[in-house]
């Protein structure tokens, strides 16, 4: 959505009512009191002044009124939002449903919501806000799973949904599918150091030590002082060894990588170190990771 090409702080100085709220839609600023503010100085008491741009514009501000009285609870003016939204799309309109279903929603009254939800969905069933509504308000991991996966079909660049997916899959402790799921957040967003680590930890958790290797030290190149990618990268680099050293003899190990395994514990407890240095926590630091350090002189077959 294109917004108003001045900043919020001219536009807040200027008393700008309509750009203001254009700024906030535009930005996806949430900010419930400023909304309501400049929402009521440009719709009137009654909410029923004309706004330049036409109705679409003004029933646009009338729903972002709407949704920044549900924030502060003021059912009263979330009421009469809906009221004004009627009178022009009428009450069988996708538009005035989506927002009654929300103002059900804040009352307590899920299940009226949900039904409209539904409802929306048989006749329109790409319609992704009724989707994500339908979402928050399921309880229970399968179903969010389910409702998720709707979602993912049809908006599958949507990295925070695949986010969304590999915390589902955690909590059902498919931390294959999580690892999956956090592949698509990295490939949407390649320089995000923390969507690195918490891949390598998915990964890890699955048993792809190597792999998990790999992102745990992409993650330390991206942002070098972060401190939960040194220690994953201890973590699933002695994962790694202690994995080979439960192969039974007929299997062929790669010794190089065994040693890069170790070079890497040593290089994460390096940098840790080198952290906390300094710090009151360095001696109970050094000591913890000297059962890491401590065992790379011996052979892990």
């Amino acid at each position: 959505m294109q917004g108003p090409d001045e900043d919020l702080p001219t536009l807040l100085k200027r008393n700008d009512h309509l750009n203001i709220l254009r700024y906030l839609r535009a930005q996806k600023i949430r900010d419930p009191d400023t909304t309501i503010h400049h929402g009521k100085a440009l719709l009137g008491p009654n909410l029923s002044n004309s706004v330049k741009g036409g109705e679409s514009a003004r029933l646009a501000c009338l729903e972002q009124v709407c949704l920044a009285a549900l924030d502060v609870q003021d059912h009263r003016l979330s009421e009469k939002c809906l009221s004004q939204l009627r009178l022009v799309t009428g009450k069988e309109a996708i538009r005035f449903r989506m927002l009654l279903a929300r103002c059900l929603e804040a009352a307590g009254e899920g299940d009226e919501a949900l039904a409209i939800y539904d409802n929306i969905l048989t006749t329109h069933p790409a319609n992704v806000l009724a989707l994500k509504r339908k979402y928050c308000l399921a309880e229970e991991a399968p179903e969010r799973m389910e409702l998720l996966n709707q979602y993912l079909e049809q908006n599958s660049s949507d990295a925070a949904g695949w986010y969304e997916m590999a915390q589902l899959r955690k909590e059902l402790g498919d931390f294959a599918g999580a690892a999956y799921a956090m592949e698509e957040v990295v490939l949407a967003s390649p320089m995000d150091a923390p969507a690195h680590v918490e891949l390598a930890e998915c990964l890890a958790s699955a048993g792809d030590y190597r792999l998990a290797r790999k992102h745990m030290t992409q993650a330390l190149e991206l942002s070098p002082k972060n401190t939960r990618a040194m220690f994953g990268l201890i973590m699933v680099s002695n994962g790694y060894l202690e994995s080979v050293s439960q192969l039974g003899k007929k299997h062929v190990v790669d010794e190089h990588d065994v040693e890069v395994a170790k070079a890497l514990i040593q290089y994460g407890a390096d940098k840790v170190l080198k952290t906390y240095k300094g710090t009151t926590m360095y001696s109970m630091v050094q000591k913890a990771l000297q059962t890491y350090t401590d065992n790379l002189s011996k052979k892990h077959r």
